[in-house]
């Protein structure tokens, strides 16, 4: 039997080792051990083939007789496959042959083959499930947790336990409260239709509990909210079979959970009254008494120095974290000193005066006070004219005193007096005698009603002078008299003086330039002059218009248009073609050189040469530049190129011949040669092709020929045209365009003739009523005749439109940040032609961001139906108007601690700047004594009304105890042992402990097979001590290899056993695999320990025979 790491690369099945069942020749492993008739045994095996497919045996039953074949293993080299299967102990078998026997190998080779590797005898797994709750009672809205504690006391690992809970209708299920053994898992499945829970436990290792707890809360109040546990669950590395095990019904009472009650009532406070808003607040809670102390004060805006309306909000908390708020009013009325209402008097002399009559005093707490007015001091004389003085004084029941002092004027009796003053106005203009005219009495006061017109000699339709007098008698018979001038001046409308003009193309053009406006009563106003059109366009030749208007101050408006006509400004135009010559010809350079201008006419004579390096002895290609300027300035320059030749072919001249069908073609008729030394040789013309046929209309070639006397040939070949005798025709359109627009009837006018070809330089206008200043409807007529007499008419319509832009209102904006912006409120648009054009308005450009101060700006356009376009832009302001900001974090401390909720809370605002002061608590839930989850909204408000609310999450912790994370080991004899490997401690609060962690005990030998344990201590940092102790299993010590035994029959010895292989310190724990053997009736229940997968060798030394 081999049995080395990973022997021969192959990875074992499980672990690191694995055993060879073949040596010298076929060979068999057993293991005999005392069982229980009628006990299930569950066993399995993992085999693989080493060269190829081996093949062996499982054999289980009595030893010395005829063993049960289980299973055939036969498997490949390719991977490990497991076989596994139940054996029930038959009766009266109490020992139990367990055998693997190898059959065969690939090959052949004895000694090679049949791989085992994990084997497993055992019972199963029995799972014993026991419920509870964590307390027999919980109130309504509290937590309690249900446990579940899962005992195995099988034989084997139960795994994939799955625990079927029933949640009672009473309780509900706190998600993420789930823990096994203390850590909390996610392999937890809550169905809310039908209120259960799944919870999913991967494996329990027998002799081990798992304890599950549930974490519920209380919903519906009931004397007994009943659940219970099912669960099923396998033998590990089992499917066939799944176990189930129940529990009775584990209860718990949902009691009831009442809040506090908080006892306050509205105040109402004078004015400058000192508040305390916790006097004659108390509260009471059924459960916790008297819980006045725990009253906080969580928004309070009362201030007693202004009158209003104010609120003060209570919070209280009791011991199971339920909080009542409530809110009261404050109100705060004035502490106002009372009102005396009196007025001053004026009375005549020797008129009887009561002091008290007309005298009233009132107080905003006690009303009408007018009772309580005394008359401290009053020196009136009724019988002297003069001014005096009355005081009075009353004071309201708070004590506060008020006086007042009133005039009292004893007048005699005055005649009255009349306002009226002289008045100018227009001719034509409405009078009433009576406006702006009042009289008034020192006794009677106002007496304008009483004004009689005693003379009035106005007209307003003729310019003059003239004069109305006034009369008015007081009740004393005294009666005044006054008469004003009133002068009708002219109103005649301005005159504005401006002429036509004429200026050059690209010429700057001033509107304004020359032109006056006077008015009879104004004067000078020019300045007042305001250019309504004008569509001048000093770019383009034509005929524009400008219109002025001017307002005098009586409303008259006058408005005159010119004409300002653009002319032409090209400059002068060159007329000179290349020349060719012969060697010492005679050469004028100016021959055939002329030049025109459009303004100035010819202007030939003024041409100079500025260029010419011809030399006519010399054979060459040479240059002459001309230059010439009209009288704007504008200077032409054109260059030539002369060449000087010499002896050159001669020249044919011809030009193509245009006929009509039917006429007689000559074709030796206009075309001539000439040669630059034999002079005229026309004569010597020959024609060399001709395919003219004058019966048929098309385009025919003529080929001709000539050569002069150096016998130089030249050839040439000429065009035919035989055409039909049709009417030439005119192309001209209809058109519309605006008013002004420079008009030229023969622009885009063109004639055609079929034989005459391009014949638009003969057409001419026989009609035009076009005026291009004025819209209407207009016509045109065209005539052209070609050269065979026949004349084509045509008569297009001309619409000449008007041409007004429409006109934008729209004015700057100036707003707040964060604030609604409609860019369309209060813009309209006017076309003069087309009206009110506001819906045809568009926002072509709008940067606006109201959230963002700064300038932007938003930018119209309108279009009307004359395809006229206007543009504006205004600008928008946007001023800052952020709301304030709330700086803070969310926080968290253990249980017991103080909480101050303003702590590290502070407020900005952009324009206020810091505005911490202002902060209000709006909603507080922190119970600082019960471990849980809370919140705490803040609420700011700036300058500008904007509001900031935010809310910090405030987590108070648990102070739990740390957990120590160490599992179970299983050693080889002798095996290195670190009690620290692999061992770890966590706290809630402080996080990683392992450093942290001591051996309080450890009786560990691992020279000495047996059971051991160790435990560990750590202690957080809240004094929270936690210990935790760990089994270790010391395995066997191994013995020698014996010789094999003696078969009954007459046979070889099987060969020595080939090696012992030491077992792996590093092997793991899964690597041994506990079996208890079953016990015999009246036997104690005894446990034995079978080694194999990376123990195989030790089992081997342990347990193995050889046999054949």
């Amino acid at each position: 039997m081999n049995s080395k790491k990973n022997y021969e690369g192959v990875k074992a099945a499980d672990g690191d080792q694995y055993a060879e069942l073949n040596a010298t020749m076929i060979s068999a492993l057993y293991q005999d051990i005392e069982t229980t008739p009628g006990t299930k045994i569950r066993w399995k095996v993992s085999h693989r083939g080493r060269d190829g497919v081996d093949t062996a045996e499982v054999r289980f039953g009595a030893p010395g007789q005829s063993l049960e074949l289980m299973t055939t293993m036969s498997t490949d080299n390719k991977a490990w496959k497991e076989y596994q299967g139940t054996y029930t102990i038959p009766e009266g078998q109490t020992t139990t042959r367990f055998e693997f026997k190898a059959i065969s190998s690939t090959g052949g080779d004895l000694t090679r083959g049949n791989y085992l590797d994990n084997i497993v005898f055992s019972s199963p797994s029995n799972l014993n499930v026991e419920d509870s709750f964590s307390q027999p009672t919980v109130k309504k809205g509290k937590q309690v947790d249900y446990l579940v504690n899962v005992t195995n006391n099988g034989g084997m690992v139960a795994e994939n336990v799955n625990l079927a809970i029933p949640l009672p209708k009473e309780l509900d299920y706190i998600p993420d409260t789930v823990t096994v053994n203390g850590v909390t898992t996610s392999d937890v499945l809550y169905d809310a239709a039908s209120h259960s829970l799944t919870v999913s436990v991967a494996s329990i290792s027998d002799g081990s509990t798992a304890k599950i707890s549930v974490g519920l809360k209380g919903i519906t109040e009931t004397a007994s909210a009943q659940t219970s546990v099912a669960t099923s669950y396998y033998d590990l590395g089992f499917t066939d079979q799944r176990y189930d095990a129940n529990t009775a019904n584990a209860s718990v009472a949902v009691i009831k959970n009442e809040v506090p009650v908080i006892a306050a009532s509205d105040k109402n406070l004078k004015i400058g009254t000192a508040f305390n808003p916790l006097t004659d607040v108390s509260a009471n809670d059924p459960e916790d008494g008297d819980v006045t102390s725990k009253i906080t004060v969580t928004a309070n805006d009362v201030d007693t120095s202004k009158i209003g309306t104010y609120h003060v909000t209570y919070s209280v908390t009791d011991s199971d974290g339920n909080t009542t708020t409530k809110t009261i009013t404050v109100t705060v009325s004035s502490n106002n000193a009372p009102t005396i209402v009196a007025t001053d008097k004026t009375m005549k002399k020797g008129v009887s005066f009561n002091p008290l009559v007309g005298v009233s005093a009132s107080d905003t707490e006690d009303g009408d006070v007018t009772s309580k007015i005394t008359v401290t001091s009053n020196d009136v004389d009724t019988s002297r004219v003069g001014t005096y003085h009355v005081t009075y004084s009353v004071t309201d029941s708070d004590g506060n005193t008020t006086t007042k002092t009133i005039t009292v004027t004893v007048t005699s009796n005055d005649a009255p007096t009349i306002i009226a003053t002289d008045k100018t106005m227009k001719k034509g203009a409405a009078f009433n005698p009576l406006t702006g005219v009042s009289a008034s009495d020192v006794e009677d006061g106002d007496m304008t009603s009483k004004i009689t017109i005693t003379a009035n000699d106005v007209n307003t339709a003729k310019v003059g002078t003239y004069h109305v007098t006034y009369s008015v008698t007081d009740s004393d018979g005294n009666t005044t008299a006054k008469t004003i001038t009133v002068t009708v001046t002219s109103n005649d409308a301005p005159t504005i003086t401006a002429t036509d003009k004429t200026m050059k193309k690209g010429r700057t053009f001033n509107p304004y330039t020359d032109v006056t406006a006077n008015d009879t009563e104004d004067g000078d106003l020019s300045l007042a002059v305001s250019v309504i059109a004008n569509d001048v366009n000093t770019n383009q030749e034509g005929m524009y218009h400008v219109t002025y208007s001017v307002t005098d101050s009586d409303g008259n408006t006058t408005t005159k248009t010119i004409t300002v006509t653009v002319t032409s400004n090209n400059a002068p135009v060159i007329q000179a073609s290349n020349i060719t010559m012969r060697v010492h010809q005679a050469f004028d350079v100016r021959a055939a050189v002329t030049a025109t201008d459009t303004e100035d006419g010819n202007l030939t004579n003024k041409i100079q040469v500025t260029a010419n390096d011809v030399n006519i002895d010399k054979a060459g290609v040479y240059h002459v530049t001309y230059s010439v300027t009209d009288s704007d300035g504008n200077t032409t320059k054109k260059t030539i190129t002369v060449t000087v030749l010499t002896n050159d072919a001669p020249i044919l001249t011809t030009s193509d011949v245009y006929l009509k069908v039917g006429d007689t073609f000559e074709p030796l008729t206009g075309i001539t040669a000439s040669d630059l030394e034999d002079g005229n040789v026309t004569s010597k013309i020959k024609v060399m092709s001709n395919t003219v046929d004058m019966t048929q209309a098309g385009t025919y070639s003529v080929t001709y020929s000539v050569t002069d006397s150096d016998n130089n040939t030249t050839t040439i070949k000429r065009h035919v045209y035989v055409r039909t005798n049709d009417k030439p025709e005119i192309h001209a359109s209809d058109q519309t365009f605006k008013a002004g627009y420079a008009y030229d009837a023969m622009q885009g006018v063109s004639a055609s003739d079929t034989e005459d070809g391009d014949v638009t330089s003969k057409v001419k206008v026989t009609a035009n009523d076009v005026d291009a200043s004025k819209a209407g409807t207009y016509h045109v007529t065209y005539s052209v005749t070609d050269s065979d007499g026949n004349t084509t008419e045509q008569t297009v319509t001309i619409t000449v439109l008007t041409n007004e832009k429409p006109v934008i209102t729209a004015s700057d904006i100036t707003q707040k940040a964060h604030r609604a912006l409609d860019p369309m409120t209060g813009v309209s648009a006017n076309d003069l032609e087309d009206g009110d054009v506001t819906a045809n308005v568009k926002v072509v450009a709008n940067d606006v961001n109201i959230d963002v101060p700064g300038e932007y700006h938003i930018t119209y356009s309108v279009l009307d139906s004359d395809g006229n376009t206007t543009e504006k832009t205004i600008m928008v302001t946007i001023l800052s108007n952020d709301a304030p900001e709330i700086q803070g974090q969310d926080s968290s401390f253990k249980a017991g601690r103080a909480f101050n909720p303003m702590a590290g809370i502070t407020a900005t605002d952009t324009e206020d700047g810091d505005v911490t002061a202002n902060i209000q608590i709006i909603a507080n839930d922190v119970n600082p004594d019960v471990a849980g989850v809370y919140h705490v909204t803040y609420s700011i408000t700036d300058s500008d009304g904007n509001t900031t609310e935010q809310t910090y999450t405030v987590t108070v912790l648990t102070n739990e105890k740390p957990v120590i994370h160490a599992s179970d080991q299983a050693l080889a004899f002798g095996q290195a042992f670190d009690p620290m490997a692999g061992v770890s401690a966590e706290d809630l609060e402080d996080g990683d402990l392992t450093s942290h962690i001591t051996i309080v005990s450890n009786d560990v030998n691992t020279q000495v097979p047996g059971i051991y344990h160790v435990t560990y201590s750590v202690i957080d940092s809240d004094g929270n001590e936690t210990q935790y102790t760990i089994t270790v299993l010391v395995g066997a010590q191994p013995i020698a290899p014996v010789d094999p035994v003696v078969p009954v029959d007459t046979v070889k010895p099987v060969a020595p056993v080939h090696m012992i292989v030491q077992p792996e310190p590093t092997k793991t724990v899964q690597a041994v695999t506990p079996i208890k053997d079953l016990p015999k009736t009246g036997d104690t229940d005894n446990t034995k320990t079978l080694v194999f997968g990376g123990f195989l060798a030790a089992l081997g030394a342990l347990f193995l025979r050889r046999k054949k």
